[in-house]
């Protein structure tokens, strides 16, 4: 027996809908229609450079409401020496061995973590599409570090989305969480993050992390770590200004009321007024 009908008869009675009419695309057009979301990706694409250092300014104030540690960095090998500092800096918490698990991403392989831990008692694995032992490696990790895909300014939110050699249990596992992401991803509320993500289409699933994993549960005392990592780091690559053209520089430089002066006698007309000399020397 269904229970639900009588209360949907009454929704319809509320909506002066006709009773027992299931709602369909032929029926209510307009409720199944997909909106229109060109003005949110138009808003995207020609968001200026100053409105994204405020994004950037909003989403910093919300990763320190959320507990959540930012970084700002100018380039990669800044990214890659905060990183170095926060593993050496933590220990694990459930072992004495010091695991790194990293997803198989380019901007993660670019900084060669692998290289600054090679005198050290630091394992460095990478998640690896195809490896059968990525689970194993991911739970003797104590910090995991992935690069999300996308970054909600208003909510201090990473989305990290599951595809083949990044896998969700990166972000999830390990006790401390560290995210690269650039400014270019960052964007400002949930309506754009949907946008982004209805175009990426992602083929499995994907995450929205907050800040660390935390709980009240008992006796209303906060604690970090409960569900998942007790700390997030965020390394945000933050965008240089867009630079002119060397070539428009160069057009901008030359004043077309300027002269040429005998220096800038063209070569081909150079070497012709020598030749010409040479022969009147020889002549004399």
């Amino acid at each position: 027996m269904r229970n639900d009908l009588p209360f949907l008869d009454n929704i319809r009675k509320a909506l002066n809908l006709p009773q027992g009419q299931e709602r369909t695309k032929l029926t209510v057009p307009t409720l199944f229609e997909k909106p229109d979301k060109s003005a949110t990706r138009r808003r995207i694409e020609r968001r200026t450079y100053q409105e994204k250092q405020d994004l950037i300014n909003i989403f910093s104030e919300n990763c320190t409401n959320l507990g959540t540690k930012l970084h700002i960095a100018g380039s990669l090998k800044e990214a890659e020496d905060i990183t170095v500092e926060i593993v050496r800096s933590r220990q694990p918490e459930f072992s004495y061995n010091r695991h790194i698990v990293l997803h198989d991403h380019p901007d993660i392989a670019a900084m060669q973590l692998w290289k600054r831990f090679n005198r050290e008692s630091v394992t460095v694995h990478t998640t690896f599409s195809g490896d059968h032992e990525t689970t194993e490696k991911t739970i003797a990790s104590y910090i995991g570090i992935t690069v999300p895909s996308i970054s909600i300014a208003e909510s201090g939110t990473l989305v990290q989305i599951t595809s083949a050699g990044c896998p969700r249990s990166t972000s999830l596992v390990p006790s401390i969480h560290i995210a690269l992401i650039r400014s270019e991803t960052l964007v400002a509320d949930l309506k754009e993050a949907c946008c982004l993500l209805e175009d990426l289409k992602p083929e499995d699933s994907y995450v929205f992390i907050s800040g660390p994993s935390k709980t009240a549960d008992i006796e209303a005392h906060l604690v970090h770590g409960a569900h998942g990592p007790k700390e997030v780091h965020i390394i945000l690559l933050k965008e240089e200004p867009q630079q002119l053209e060397p070539q428009a520089i160069q057009v901008e430089s030359e004043s077309p009321s300027e002269e040429k002066t005998e220096s800038e006698t063209p070569p081909e007309q150079a070497c012709t007024l020598d030749d010409q000399a040479e022969e009147t020397a020889e002549k004399s």
